[in-house]
Protein backbone atom coordinates (compact mmCIF):
# COMPACT_ATOMS: atom_id res chain seq x y z
CA UNK A 1 0.00 0.00 0.00
CA UNK A 2 1.48 3.53 -1.27
CA UNK A 3 2.01 5.58 1.58
CA UNK A 4 0.24 8.72 2.36
CA UNK A 5 1.83 11.73 0.95
CA UNK A 6 0.75 13.88 3.90
CA UNK A 7 2.36 11.65 6.42
CA UNK A 8 5.42 11.23 4.03
CA UNK A 9 5.86 15.22 3.79
CA UNK A 10 5.40 15.52 7.22
CA UNK A 11 8.28 12.67 8.07
CA UNK A 12 10.72 14.35 5.45
CA UNK A 13 10.10 17.79 7.21
CA UNK A 14 10.91 16.94 10.68
CA UNK A 15 14.05 14.64 9.19
CA UNK A 16 15.61 17.95 7.58
CA UNK A 17 14.96 19.71 10.80
CA UNK A 18 17.31 17.23 12.48
CA UNK A 19 20.58 17.82 9.81
CA UNK A 20 23.11 20.48 11.67
CA UNK A 21 23.48 23.06 9.65
CA UNK A 22 27.21 24.51 8.67
CA UNK A 23 27.43 28.12 9.17
CA UNK A 24 31.41 28.68 8.05
CA UNK A 25 32.46 32.02 10.25
CA UNK A 26 32.89 35.25 7.66
CA UNK A 27 36.79 35.56 7.36
CA UNK A 28 36.77 38.28 9.41
CA UNK A 29 33.88 39.01 12.01
CA UNK A 30 33.24 42.42 13.49
CA UNK A 31 34.96 44.13 16.49
CA UNK A 32 32.55 43.07 19.18
CA UNK A 33 30.91 45.79 21.15
CA UNK A 34 31.74 43.74 24.62
CA UNK A 35 29.77 45.70 27.34
CA UNK A 36 32.91 46.49 30.57
CA UNK A 37 32.06 45.99 33.98
CA UNK A 38 33.62 48.08 35.87
CA UNK A 39 34.83 47.31 39.12
CA UNK A 40 33.86 50.01 41.50
CA UNK A 41 36.06 51.57 44.09
CA UNK A 42 39.75 51.49 43.81
CA UNK A 43 41.45 50.81 40.58
CA UNK A 44 42.91 47.61 41.70
CA UNK A 45 43.90 44.02 39.87
CA UNK A 46 41.16 42.27 41.62
CA UNK A 47 39.11 40.85 39.62
CA UNK A 48 41.39 37.75 38.96
CA UNK A 49 41.30 35.25 41.39
CA UNK A 50 44.58 34.76 43.31
CA UNK A 51 46.88 31.57 41.99
CA UNK A 52 48.11 29.72 44.44
CA UNK A 53 51.60 31.03 46.29
CA UNK A 54 54.73 30.42 43.56
CA UNK A 55 57.63 28.04 44.77
CA UNK A 56 60.50 29.35 47.02
CA UNK A 57 62.53 28.62 44.34
CA UNK A 58 61.69 27.36 40.33
CA UNK A 59 64.24 27.41 37.68
CA UNK A 60 64.36 30.39 34.83
CA UNK A 61 62.40 29.18 31.78
CA UNK A 62 64.75 29.89 28.62
CA UNK A 63 65.29 33.41 27.47
CA UNK A 64 63.15 33.95 23.84
CA UNK A 65 65.64 34.13 20.81
CA UNK A 66 64.18 33.65 17.99
CA UNK A 67 61.29 35.75 15.91
CA UNK A 68 59.18 32.25 16.01
CA UNK A 69 59.42 31.89 19.45
CA UNK A 70 58.12 36.38 20.18
CA UNK A 71 55.48 35.92 17.23
CA UNK A 72 53.75 32.62 18.95
CA UNK A 73 54.12 33.66 22.52
CA UNK A 74 52.86 36.88 22.01
CA UNK A 75 49.93 35.14 19.42
CA UNK A 76 48.93 32.63 22.59
CA UNK A 77 47.98 35.58 24.50
CA UNK A 78 45.68 37.76 21.76
CA UNK A 79 42.14 37.80 22.55
CA UNK A 80 39.44 36.76 20.28
CA UNK A 81 38.55 38.23 17.65
CA UNK A 82 42.07 39.03 16.22
CA UNK A 83 40.94 40.23 12.52
CA UNK A 84 38.05 42.60 12.69
CA UNK A 85 35.90 43.62 9.77
CA UNK A 86 35.85 47.76 9.41
CA UNK A 87 37.30 50.72 7.71
CA UNK A 88 39.87 51.78 10.80
CA UNK A 89 41.28 48.54 10.89
CA UNK A 90 42.02 47.89 6.91
CA UNK A 91 43.41 51.48 7.07
CA UNK A 92 45.80 50.87 9.71
CA UNK A 93 46.95 47.20 8.25
CA UNK A 94 47.75 49.08 4.89
CA UNK A 95 49.21 51.62 6.91
CA UNK A 96 51.96 49.67 8.74
CA UNK A 97 52.15 46.67 6.33
CA UNK A 98 51.76 48.78 2.81
CA UNK A 99 55.82 47.51 2.23
CA UNK A 100 55.90 44.18 3.39
CA UNK A 101 59.77 43.50 3.07
CA UNK A 102 60.09 47.26 5.09
CA UNK A 103 58.05 46.10 7.78
CA UNK A 104 59.74 42.67 8.17
CA UNK A 105 63.01 44.53 8.22
CA UNK A 106 61.55 46.56 11.13
CA UNK A 107 60.31 44.18 13.19
CA UNK A 108 63.35 41.40 13.14
CA UNK A 109 65.58 45.14 14.29
CA UNK A 110 63.30 45.33 17.54
CA UNK A 111 62.87 41.43 18.16
CA UNK A 112 65.23 41.53 21.01
CA UNK A 113 63.38 44.37 22.71
CA UNK A 114 59.95 42.67 21.65
CA UNK A 115 60.96 39.39 23.32
CA UNK A 116 61.95 41.33 26.53
CA UNK A 117 58.34 43.23 26.72
CA UNK A 118 56.69 39.40 25.78
CA UNK A 119 58.80 38.15 28.51
CA UNK A 120 57.48 40.81 30.79
CA UNK A 121 53.79 40.39 29.94
CA UNK A 122 53.61 36.88 30.34
CA UNK A 123 54.99 36.84 33.82
CA UNK A 124 52.14 39.47 34.61
CA UNK A 125 49.38 37.83 32.94
CA UNK A 126 48.55 40.48 30.67
CA UNK A 127 46.90 40.33 27.13
CA UNK A 128 49.37 40.14 24.21
CA UNK A 129 48.24 43.20 22.15
CA UNK A 130 49.97 44.81 25.14
CA UNK A 131 53.21 44.13 23.92
CA UNK A 132 52.36 45.87 20.60
CA UNK A 133 52.19 49.20 22.30
CA UNK A 134 55.91 49.98 21.90
CA UNK A 135 55.27 49.73 18.07
CA UNK A 136 52.33 51.80 18.27
CA UNK A 137 54.02 54.36 20.29
CA UNK A 138 57.70 54.34 19.21
CA UNK A 139 58.43 51.37 17.10
CA UNK A 140 60.35 50.25 19.91
CA UNK A 141 63.28 53.41 20.21
CA UNK A 142 64.22 53.52 23.93
CA UNK A 143 65.57 56.93 23.04
CA UNK A 144 62.42 58.01 21.46
CA UNK A 145 61.16 61.64 22.11
CA UNK A 146 57.73 62.61 21.04
CA UNK A 147 55.79 66.24 20.33
CA UNK A 148 54.85 67.95 23.43
CA UNK A 149 57.25 65.64 25.48
CA UNK A 150 56.50 62.21 26.31
CA UNK A 151 59.36 60.22 25.79
CA UNK A 152 60.90 56.61 25.82
CA UNK A 153 59.05 54.01 23.79
CA UNK A 154 56.15 53.53 26.03
CA UNK A 155 56.24 57.54 25.70
CA UNK A 156 55.22 58.52 29.19
CA UNK A 157 54.82 62.15 29.97
CA UNK A 158 56.71 64.03 32.60
CA UNK A 159 53.63 64.11 35.19
CA UNK A 160 52.39 60.19 33.89
CA UNK A 161 55.80 59.05 34.56
CA UNK A 162 56.58 60.14 37.88
CA UNK A 163 53.33 59.15 39.16
CA UNK A 164 53.81 55.77 38.84
CA UNK A 165 57.46 55.85 40.59
CA UNK A 166 59.75 56.55 37.40
CA UNK A 167 62.99 58.40 38.65
CA UNK A 168 63.34 61.84 36.25
CA UNK A 169 66.14 64.11 37.81
CA UNK A 170 69.37 65.67 36.76
CA UNK A 171 71.47 63.30 34.29
CA UNK A 172 68.91 60.68 34.28
CA UNK A 173 65.45 60.21 32.76
CA UNK A 174 63.38 56.68 33.59
CA UNK A 175 61.10 57.07 30.48
CA UNK A 176 64.13 56.73 28.47
CA UNK A 177 64.92 53.25 30.70
CA UNK A 178 63.53 50.43 29.05
CA UNK A 179 63.70 48.67 32.27
CA UNK A 180 61.76 51.26 34.46
CA UNK A 181 59.19 52.59 31.91
CA UNK A 182 58.29 48.53 30.83
CA UNK A 183 57.79 48.52 35.00
CA UNK A 184 55.64 51.26 35.02
CA UNK A 185 53.48 50.93 32.07
CA UNK A 186 52.82 47.20 32.91
CA UNK A 187 51.89 47.73 36.35
CA UNK A 188 49.62 50.52 35.07
CA UNK A 189 48.22 48.16 32.58
CA UNK A 190 47.56 45.74 35.76
CA UNK A 191 45.28 48.36 37.25
CA UNK A 192 43.57 48.95 34.05
CA UNK A 193 43.00 45.26 34.60
CA UNK A 194 41.37 45.35 37.45
CA UNK A 195 39.29 48.65 36.83
CA UNK A 196 37.77 47.32 33.40
CA UNK A 197 37.35 43.54 34.50
CA UNK A 198 40.48 42.19 32.04
CA UNK A 199 38.59 43.91 28.84
CA UNK A 200 41.74 44.88 26.79
CA UNK A 201 40.15 47.12 24.61
CA UNK A 202 39.29 49.48 27.56
CA UNK A 203 42.72 49.28 29.02
CA UNK A 204 44.08 50.69 25.60
CA UNK A 205 42.15 53.49 25.62
CA UNK A 206 42.31 54.19 29.33
CA UNK A 207 46.38 53.70 29.04
CA UNK A 208 46.18 56.04 26.16
CA UNK A 209 43.42 59.07 27.71
CA UNK A 210 43.36 58.29 31.14
CA UNK A 211 41.34 55.69 32.78
CA UNK A 212 39.23 58.99 34.23
CA UNK A 213 38.14 59.89 30.72
CA UNK A 214 37.39 56.46 29.73
CA UNK A 215 35.45 56.18 32.89
CA UNK A 216 33.47 59.63 32.14
CA UNK A 217 32.99 58.88 28.81
CA UNK A 218 30.40 55.10 30.03
CA UNK A 219 28.86 57.77 32.43
CA UNK A 220 28.42 60.33 30.23
CA UNK A 221 27.04 57.88 27.62
CA UNK A 222 25.29 55.47 29.64
CA UNK A 223 26.61 52.62 27.51
CA UNK A 224 29.15 50.44 28.68
CA UNK A 225 30.24 48.65 25.30
CA UNK A 226 33.74 49.54 23.82
CA UNK A 227 35.26 49.38 20.17
CA UNK A 228 37.48 50.99 18.20
CA UNK A 229 35.76 50.52 14.95
CA UNK A 230 32.20 51.47 16.35
CA UNK A 231 33.71 54.39 18.15
CA UNK A 232 32.42 53.37 21.45
CA UNK A 233 32.01 54.67 24.29
CA UNK A 234 31.09 58.04 22.85
CA UNK A 235 32.68 60.75 23.50
CA UNK A 236 36.49 60.34 23.52
CA UNK A 237 39.08 61.28 21.00
CA UNK A 238 39.47 60.03 17.21
CA UNK A 239 42.73 59.29 18.64
CA UNK A 240 41.70 56.93 21.26
CA UNK A 241 39.48 54.77 18.96
CA UNK A 242 42.58 54.38 16.43
CA UNK A 243 44.82 53.67 19.21
CA UNK A 244 42.43 50.48 19.56
CA UNK A 245 42.41 49.92 15.78
CA UNK A 246 46.23 50.06 15.61
CA UNK A 247 46.49 47.57 18.04
CA UNK A 248 43.50 45.14 16.42
CA UNK A 249 45.59 45.72 12.81
CA UNK A 250 49.36 44.99 14.18
CA UNK A 251 47.57 41.96 16.17
CA UNK A 252 46.00 40.67 12.40
CA UNK A 253 49.27 41.04 10.98
CA UNK A 254 51.01 39.04 13.75
CA UNK A 255 48.42 35.91 13.30
CA UNK A 256 47.73 35.94 9.68
CA UNK A 257 50.96 37.29 8.25
CA UNK A 258 49.95 35.44 5.30
CA UNK A 259 46.65 36.99 4.16
CA UNK A 260 48.91 40.20 4.15
CA UNK A 261 51.98 38.95 1.87
CA UNK A 262 53.90 39.38 4.89
CA UNK A 263 57.37 36.78 5.39
CA UNK A 264 57.90 37.16 9.27
CA UNK A 265 61.69 37.14 10.21
CA UNK A 266 60.34 33.76 12.01
CA UNK A 267 63.93 32.25 11.73
CA UNK A 268 65.64 35.03 13.21
CA UNK A 269 68.00 34.63 16.23
CA UNK A 270 69.38 36.84 18.29
CA UNK A 271 70.86 37.65 21.83
CA UNK A 272 68.15 37.78 24.25
CA UNK A 273 68.23 40.98 26.49
CA UNK A 274 67.98 40.75 30.77
CA UNK A 275 67.49 43.33 33.39
CA UNK A 276 70.85 43.03 35.14
CA UNK A 277 71.60 45.10 38.09
CA UNK A 278 75.15 47.33 37.31
CA UNK A 279 78.10 46.13 39.76
CA UNK A 280 78.73 47.65 42.48
CA UNK A 281 81.58 51.11 42.29
CA UNK A 282 80.36 51.37 38.58
CA UNK A 283 79.75 54.72 37.56
CA UNK A 284 79.63 54.78 33.63
CA UNK A 285 77.92 52.44 30.95
CA UNK A 286 81.30 52.22 29.35
CA UNK A 287 82.70 50.36 32.26
CA UNK A 288 79.73 48.53 32.87
CA UNK A 289 80.04 46.97 29.57
CA UNK A 290 83.76 45.87 30.23
CA UNK A 291 82.34 44.13 33.75
CA UNK A 292 79.43 42.19 31.55
CA UNK A 293 81.48 41.36 28.74
CA UNK A 294 78.80 43.11 26.59
CA UNK A 295 79.53 46.02 23.62
CA UNK A 296 79.66 49.24 25.36
CA UNK A 297 77.69 50.93 22.40
CA UNK A 298 74.99 48.42 22.43
CA UNK A 299 74.67 49.26 26.07
CA UNK A 300 74.59 52.87 25.93
CA UNK A 301 71.66 52.66 23.36
CA UNK A 302 69.70 49.91 24.94
CA UNK A 303 69.88 52.73 28.05
CA UNK A 304 69.54 55.95 27.08
CA UNK A 305 68.10 56.83 30.72
CA UNK A 306 71.57 57.37 31.50
CA UNK A 307 73.01 60.97 30.13
CA UNK A 308 76.15 60.73 28.11
CA UNK A 309 76.52 57.08 29.87
CA UNK A 310 77.33 58.20 33.40
CA UNK A 311 75.74 56.72 35.99
CA UNK A 312 74.61 59.65 38.58
CA UNK A 313 74.53 58.92 42.45
CA UNK A 314 70.97 58.17 43.56
CA UNK A 315 69.19 56.67 40.50
CA UNK A 316 68.10 53.27 39.60
CA UNK A 317 70.77 51.05 38.70
CA UNK A 318 69.19 48.57 36.81
CA UNK A 319 70.20 48.21 32.91
CA UNK A 320 68.76 45.82 29.95
CA UNK A 321 71.99 44.00 29.13
CA UNK A 322 72.57 41.30 26.21
CA UNK A 323 73.10 38.10 27.94
CA UNK A 324 76.16 36.97 27.99
CA UNK A 325 78.08 34.60 30.51
CA UNK A 326 79.44 37.37 32.24
CA UNK A 327 76.23 39.29 32.33
CA UNK A 328 74.22 36.03 33.79
CA UNK A 329 76.76 35.85 36.49
CA UNK A 330 76.29 39.78 37.90
CA UNK A 331 72.32 38.75 37.33
CA UNK A 332 72.71 36.05 39.36
CA UNK A 333 74.83 37.82 41.94
CA UNK A 334 73.39 41.05 42.35
CA UNK A 335 69.59 40.30 41.70
CA UNK A 336 67.75 43.59 40.36
CA UNK A 337 69.97 46.05 42.33
CA UNK A 338 67.44 46.62 45.01
CA UNK A 339 67.64 43.46 46.60
CA UNK A 340 68.25 39.65 45.45
CA UNK A 341 64.60 38.88 45.16
CA UNK A 342 60.70 39.12 46.36
CA UNK A 343 61.72 38.04 49.59
CA UNK A 344 60.22 37.45 52.77
CA UNK A 345 62.31 39.30 55.83
CA UNK A 346 62.79 37.30 59.21
CA UNK A 347 61.40 39.61 62.07
CA UNK A 348 62.10 39.45 65.79
CA UNK A 349 60.53 37.35 68.04
CA UNK A 350 56.90 39.03 68.97
CA UNK A 351 56.36 40.91 66.37
CA UNK A 352 52.93 40.50 64.39
CA UNK A 353 54.30 38.34 61.47
CA UNK A 354 55.62 37.96 57.62
CA UNK A 355 56.41 41.34 56.45
CA UNK A 356 57.83 41.93 52.83
CA UNK A 357 60.85 44.21 51.30
CA UNK A 358 58.85 45.60 48.10
CA UNK A 359 61.43 45.11 44.95
CA UNK A 360 61.41 47.01 41.30
CA UNK A 361 58.04 45.29 39.38
CA UNK A 362 56.38 43.91 42.51
CA UNK A 363 52.62 44.83 42.95
CA UNK A 364 50.47 44.30 45.45
CA UNK A 365 48.89 41.42 43.62
CA UNK A 366 52.08 39.54 43.23
CA UNK A 367 52.64 39.89 46.60
CA UNK A 368 49.22 38.81 47.80
CA UNK A 369 50.10 35.48 45.32
CA UNK A 370 52.99 34.92 46.44
CA UNK A 371 52.05 34.34 50.72
CA UNK A 372 48.89 32.93 50.00
CA UNK A 373 46.72 35.81 51.66
CA UNK A 374 43.79 38.14 49.96
CA UNK A 375 44.57 41.37 47.84
CA UNK A 376 41.86 43.06 50.19
CA UNK A 377 43.40 42.27 53.60
CA UNK A 378 46.80 44.15 52.10
CA UNK A 379 44.89 47.12 51.44
CA UNK A 380 43.29 46.96 55.08
CA UNK A 381 46.59 46.06 56.88
CA UNK A 382 48.86 48.31 55.43
CA UNK A 383 46.53 51.47 54.92
CA UNK A 384 47.01 51.47 50.97
CA UNK A 385 44.60 52.54 48.22
CA UNK A 386 44.47 51.39 44.50
CA UNK A 387 46.30 54.48 43.71
CA UNK A 388 49.35 53.90 46.12
CA UNK A 389 52.32 53.21 44.63
CA UNK A 390 54.66 50.52 45.37
CA UNK A 391 58.46 52.16 45.96
CA UNK A 392 62.05 49.66 46.17
CA UNK A 393 62.70 49.44 49.43
CA UNK A 394 59.22 49.43 51.07
CA UNK A 395 58.36 47.46 53.36
CA UNK A 396 54.72 45.59 53.44
CA UNK A 397 52.71 43.64 56.23
CA UNK A 398 51.95 40.41 55.07
CA UNK A 399 50.09 39.39 58.25
CA UNK A 400 47.80 42.03 60.76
Amino acid sequence: MKPNRIALAFLLLVLAACQPTVRPDPLEPLEPATPVRVVPGAATPQTKPTPPAEPAAEAAPDPIDTGAEVFDRMRARFSDPICVKGNHNRLWRKRYAGHPASFARQIEQILPLMGYVVEEVERRDLPGEFALVPIVESWYRPAAIGPGGPAGMWQMIASTARNHGIRIQPGYDGRLSPVESTDAALSYLETLDGLFDGEWRAMAMGYNAGEYRVLRAFRNSGDHRVSGESRLPRGLSNTTYDYVAKLHALACLFDKPERHGLVLPREARFTPLARVALPAGVNSLDQAAVRLGVDASALRALNPAYRQGRVVAGVPRDVLAPVTALAQLAQAAGGTGEGTASQSMATPAGDAGRVHEVRRGDTLSRIAARYGVPLRALFEINGLTGRSILRPGQVIRIDP
